[in-house]
């Protein structure tokens, strides 16, 4: 069942909207015309309330816009009841009505930096999408400020563990309600200035723990061989390239990117482009697993058969002769 202002937007564009069905057939040869009809009764429909009950005049411009936006990506089958990753349909749904007026503000860059971030987080985790979704609808909801809803998205695509976002997420932070951080970083007060300062001069730190002494403490694994799943087609080592702690099996350079919150392996391109510099920042690791940084010295019997360790800006990498994975430690100034 289509509602009235759907139907409405629909029928006044009816044969520019059949035409652009029929391009997209043509291009797209798989489309079938139940599986549009079904997105547009079962997402857009919805949507077009919601908008109309915020701003009926922002109707029309909306449809438009997720129709342009949202037809080859359902003959692809990126949204639809046939999506090939339903946490992403499924948050992009949530998302398009429970930011309804920041939607009517401006459609084609609100939807289309929804998808572009949602496709992000689904290759990273599924999980982490979910979280980031209901952290953006939550908070998010009533705001028309298109602006800093997306930046809103920044601070929480670092928040839920995606540590490449941390460096745009504090420069929105502090432009963003107060109100809206406390909830976003979970923290009991608001942060201050200061505070901000200090997260930006402590680069592996969450927005939680500042106030405690900084260790040397485990946070986990990234990458893992290419065969399973992982990135890498032989056992990675680790360094430094262009500044940023990396990794490379020799084919392709990764930014390993990591922090209190999570971490992620950003590729940034052939090893032949971006070399490793292993020398840099290396610290000394035993093969029984005796890590030593600085004051610190401590043994990891995860870290048994240890090749190398590098440290850069509070974060640990260590390679091992037993496996494809990097593990990672948080370890302040050795």
């Amino acid at each position: 069942m289509i509602g009235a202002h759907l139907s409405a937007v629909l029928k006044s564009g009816r044969a520019e909207f059949n035409q652009r069905f029929r391009l997209a057939q043509q291009q797209y040869r798989g489309l079938a015309a139940e599986d549009w009809f079904a997105f547009v009764r079962d997402t857009l429909n919805p949507v077009a309330e919601i908008v109309a009950a915020h701003d009926e005049s922002a109707v029309p411009a909306v449809i438009d816009a997720l129709y342009d936006q949202t037809l080859p990506l359902v003959a692809q089958r990126w949204l639809g009841a046939q999506a090939r990753e339903p946490v992403l349909a499924a948050s992009y749904k949530q998302l398009l009505a429970a930011l309804a007026p920041a939607l009517a503000r401006d459609p084609m860059r609100v939807s289309g930096a929804l998808l572009n971030a949602l496709h992000q987080l689904c290759q990273a985790d599924a999980h982490r999408a979910q979280d980031w979704t209901q952290r953006l609808a939550r908070i998010g909801a009533k705001s028309a400020d298109v602006d800093a809803v997306l930046a809103l998205g920044r601070v929480l695509a670092w928040r839920v563990g995606l540590p490449a976002y941390r460096a745009a997420a504090l420069q929105a932070g502090p432009g963003l309600p107060p109100v809206w951080l406390q909830q976003a970083l979970d923290l009991e007060a608001p942060l201050d200035a200061a505070l901000w300062q200090t997260l930006a001069n402590a680069p592996a730190s969450r927005a939680d723990e500042l106030s405690r002494t900084p260790q040397l403490e485990w946070l986990g694994w990234s990458g893992g061989y290419r065969g399973l799943g992982g990135a890498f087609a032989v056992q990675p080592q680790a360094g430094l390239a262009a500044g940023k702690l990396a990794v490379s099996d020799g084919e392709q350079t990764w930014w390993l990117a990591a922090d209190g919150y999570g971490a992620q392996l950003v590729r940034m391109g052939s090893a032949a482009d971006w070399p490793l510099d292993i020398q840099s920042a290396a610290l000394k690791v035993s093969a029984d697993g005796t890590l030593s940084a600085g004051r610190y010295t401590h043994k990891f019997v995860e870290l048994e058969s240890a090749r190398g360790a590098v440290w850069h800006a509070g974060i640990i990498a260590v390679t091992l002769g037993t496996s494809y994975q990097v593990a990672l430690l948080r370890c302040p100034q050795p």
